[in-house]
């Protein structure tokens, strides 16, 4: 059977457009393992590489060049949404525009007669920043920079082209090393890059809403702001500290916890979170420009701020990055530095002190940053921009869950990627004054509710982010007020998010809960349909 991506209308394998409105028919039930067969009679699958949210990655040859491609293939269960579809093949726009050697190149995608959408890019035999900084922990501070500077000039060949990554993470920045050993970078996965000023073509991005990984997320982009390329420069400070430290400048007891921390207080100092390393005279006040909250406090652009951390740490700007030959000076900090990061690598790291408290800025004012029990800074409020500071006593938010009706036989798995390997566990954080407040509670508009749950679900919805995804679609089910459309939506991201948390049999019986709620709908259903397989 074939199905029309627009109106969902069924028709036999023979019929190619739909009558009623032109479209493509796009095969119903396209295969789910590609491995073994030629997609588009050019590109052999050789072996999935892995899966995610959208969909999976698979490496494949071309049949007559012999050229190793990574081939990304849109979920089958996505095909039939638009906004997803509007999405992938943004992401292969986005990025076949930039060509750049540290961009992960994309140079062909498409759609195949059996209705499976896929992009095609170069393949990276690496590792990504996540895994070698869970192996290694703090960098070298040479090693760090020389990184750094090749992600900052990634990402300024696509500011130039007025395109903003908005995901910038070490899971987003792919290692591989050229002939003499050093580190080459690849930035992917621009699949929520946003092109500024876009237009209607851009409307897919659901402007003003949260779109990225919240721990490296910028101030702007968790209020919910419009963001440009210093927004990406937050992040890729965050990332650098990172590769300093072993540790990001914000650390919570859980995810909301640390969200706040980014917008009340100010960012620990490199010292402060390792003060058995030695860092270079000036990066710490670079890397604070960086991270300032307010983005007009920032470096305007990120090659400003590559050029300034590639003077503070003597390495040379250009096509290909290498150190300045040091000075006796310089040898003696690096050769100190890599004696006290080994050393420092056969005990736990140090809690970092109390961090300074600042105001909060404008930009957060008319925000609800706090949105569910793992926290979610997905914020949406409407009516007074002011910030109710008052103390509560109790500040911290529950989720009550409301089981669905119908809890009968225990269905077959839904069919959801493998859980990632956990991140390596940071030092505690710092104690809290008791005057501080870690919470607040949600005031949803739930006008918005559509919009916020397509965020949740086509652009955030992975293992790693499950959790505060499925608080976050919980309390949009319960919130007083939501439509019954809207409440059926809810119920389907947090069986979704059910699913991606291993905890299948509940996941299915909340998408069954949103076909009961919405039974006009056509997309729950042949969700619900993988239940039982």
């Amino acid at each position: 059977m074939k199905i029309c991506p627009v109106c969902s209308t069924e028709y036999s394998d023979d019929v190619r457009f739909c009558p009623k409105d032109g479209q493509t028919l796009r095969s119903s039930s396209p295969g789910t393992d590609l491995v073994g067969q030629v997609l588009a009679d050019r590109y052999h699958v050789v072996r999935k590489l892995g899966e995610g949210g959208m969909g999976q990655v698979y490496l494949a040859e071309h049949v007559k060049m012999g050229r190793k491609s990574a081939i990304k293939v849109l979920s089958p269960s996505m095909t039939h949404d638009a906004d997803a579809v509007a999405r992938f093949n943004r992401e292969a726009a986005n990025a076949s525009r930039i060509s750049h050697p540290n961009v992960c190149a994309v140079y062909d995608f498409g759609e195949t007669p059996e209705g499976i959408i896929y992009l095609a890019m170069e393949f990276v035999e690496g590792e990504p920043l996540t895994d070698l900084l869970e192996r290694e922990g703090a960098l070298s501070v040479t090693r760090a920079g020389a990184i750094f500077l090749q992600v900052a000039d990634a990402l300024q060949a696509a500011h130039d082209l007025g395109i903003v990554h908005r995901d910038l993470k070490p899971d987003n920045v792919m290692l591989t090393r050229a002939r003499d050993g050093t580190d080459v970078v690849k930035v992917v996965d621009f699949g929520i890059a946003k092109a500024v000023g876009g237009g209607d073509n851009q409307q897919v991005t659901k402007t003003g809403l949260l779109v990225g990984t919240p721990e490296f997320m910028s101030p702007e982009q968790l209020a919910g702001d419009p963001v440009d390329g210093r927004s990406d420069l937050y992040a890729v400070a965050l990332v650098l500290f990172k590769m300093l430290t072993g540790q990001l400048p914000f650390v919570g007891t859980t995810a909301q916890d640390t969200m706040v921390q980014r917008l009340t207080d100010e960012p620990a100092a490199l010292a402060d979170v390792r003060p058995d390393l030695r860092f270079p005279p000036g990066l710490q006040s670079t890397i604070d420009t960086a991270l300032a909250r307010n983005p007009a406090h920032r470096y305007q652009s990120t090659a400003k701020f590559a050029n300034d951390v590639a003077a503070v740490l003597g390495l040379q700007r250009g096509p290909r990055l290498s150190p300045v030959p040091p000075t006796r000076q310089d040898a003696d900090l690096d050769a100190r530095t890599e004696l006290l990061r080994r050393s420092a690598a056969m005990s736990s790291a140090r809690r970092p002190p109390p961090r300074r408290k600042r105001r909060l800025m404008p930009i957060v004012a008319g925000a609800v940053v706090i949105l569910g029990g793992a926290g979610a800074a997905l914020a949406l409020r409407g009516g007074s921009k002011a910030v109710d500071k008052r103390p509560r006593a109790d500040s911290t938010p529950r989720v009550a869950v409301v089981p669905p009706r119908d809890t009968t036989a225990s269905p077959s798995p839904v069919p959801v990627s493998p859980p990632r390997r956990q991140p390596v566990k940071q030092a505690p954080p710092p104690a809290r004054s008791p005057g501080r407040a870690t919470g607040a509670q949600p005031n949803i508009d739930v006008s918005r509710a559509h919009e916020l749950l397509d965020n949740l679900y086509l652009y955030q919805l992975v293992p790693k982010t499950a959790p505060w995804i499925r608080d976050s679609a919980i309390h949009l089910f319960n919130a007083p007020g939501i439509a019954r459309d809207d409440k059926a939506y809810a119920a389907f991201v947090f069986g979704m998010a059910l699913a991606q948390m291993n905890d299948r049999a509940r996941g299915c019986e909340w998408i069954r809960k949103a076909v009961e709620l919405q039974p006009a709908d056509t997309f729950y259903p042949k969700i619900a349909a993988q239940c039982g397989r």
